[in-house]
């Protein structure tokens, strides 16, 4: 049991590394999102999504915990971790419905949970954005609402659509590889 845990904890290091890697290489997209011009892809969700698909929600989110702190502690330049806070929201609000309902049944179920995790993620950063991130930035209450609108709500569908291909393109590639890793420890 102990070899085992050590091999989820080992993956959870490694691909938290790699997520933090990963998010030094954001894309801006301000340029299709001009009220916003601060958004950004980055592909850093990418591990704790593989992750999650193999060895449950828990992990996936631990993954994205850790990958923001490191971010908030080396690279952050926003207001009060208010980029952090929004990764974090926006990352466990799309591998929650991927981990619940495509875990065990990959193959069916895998496309309604990216469509899943995407509104849901929608959704979640309208709320997160509104009460959160925008107060930090000082923007105010009347003027969140139309931002949401036309510029977050875009992007989250955008950025779920993207994360979903790549996870699709990924996955089926890695899937043994992560769950060596990752099922013997659970089990």
């Amino acid at each position: 049991m102990k070899r085992n845990s050590t091999r989820l904890i080992t993956l959870i290091g490694i691909m938290t590394g790699l997520s933090f890697v990963l998010y030094y290489f954001e894309l801006p997209v301000g340029f299709l999102f001009p009220q916003a011009a601060f958004l950004k892809i980055d592909f850093s969700d990418i591990p704790s999504i593989l992750v999650s698909l193999s060895a449950g929600p828990a992990a996936g989110i631990t993954i994205e915990l850790f990958k923001n702190i490191l971010h908030f502690i080396f690279l952050t330049k926003e207001p009060a971790a208010s980029g952090e806070i929004a990764n974090f929201a926006a990352g466990v609000a799309y591998l929650l419905p991927l981990a619940l309902l495509a875990r065990k049944k990959y193959s069916k179920r895998i496309i309604p949970a990216m469509i899943c995790g995407t509104l849901l993620t929608t959704i979640a950063m309208g709320f997160v954005n509104y009460f959160i991130t925008l107060t930090l930035y000082g923007i105010p209450a009347n003027l969140r609402i139309p931002m949401i609108m036309t510029s977050f709500v875009p992007f989250n569908l955008l950025k779920g659509t993207i994360l979903s291909v790549v996870t699709l393109l990924l996955y089926p590639r890695l899937k043994e590889t992560l769950q060596r890793f990752s099922l013997k420890a659970i089990t």
